[in-house]
């Protein structure tokens, strides 16, 4: 009859504790999860660099949208030097897309029919050099970090905007 005992005093059962982690290059160790973050993050900046029109432009915005399921959905699980290269992947790929997105806006504004050239033609060669600024700056940005992820190295400061 111990099913009928209710003690306040019982214990409950013990808990297991949980699977130690693999060692090596998997996708189940923090490595290799950090590793995949900024290889996803890199995959979608060269992705919309190579194909910056529509429609394979979108396979750069699916990657970059898996990129950010991956990293936010594994934030705050890991070990806290993996945990600052996921913050780091998420940051590189919303404001590096952000700012991606607000320049094919202007773009699209200033291609009006009456708009005047010089302006259209002063404000598609601002669009470009931004762009290609804000490219480098993201592929830099998550070159180095792959090579700390590769280390185990925590990013130094991943809520910057510099590496």
């Amino acid at each position: 009859m111990s099913h009928d005992n209710v003690t306040p005093f019982r214990r409950p059962p013990p808990k297991r504790a949980p699977a130690p982690q693999q060692e090596g290059w998997g996708f189940k160790t923090h490595r290799g999860k950090a590793v995949l973050a900024h290889f996803l993050t890199i995959a979608a900046f060269v992705l919309s660099l190579l194909f910056p029109a529509p429609p394979m432009s979108f396979v750069a915005l699916a990657v970059a949208v898996a990129g950010f399921l991956f990293v936010y959905s594994n934030r705050g699980a890991a070990m806290p030097w993996a945990n600052t290269h996921h913050e780091h992947a998420l940051r590189t790929l919303v404001i590096g897309y952000s700012i991606l997105t607000l320049l094919s806006l202007l773009g699209m504004l200033v291609n009006a029919p009456l708009s005047l050239e010089q302006v259209r033609n002063g404000v598609a060669q601002f669009a470009f050099w931004v762009g290609l600024a804000t490219m480098l700056w993201a592929l830099l940005r998550a070159l180095i970090a792959l090579v700390l992820a590769v280390l185990r190295r925590p990013v130094w400061n991943p809520r910057g905007w510099l590496v």
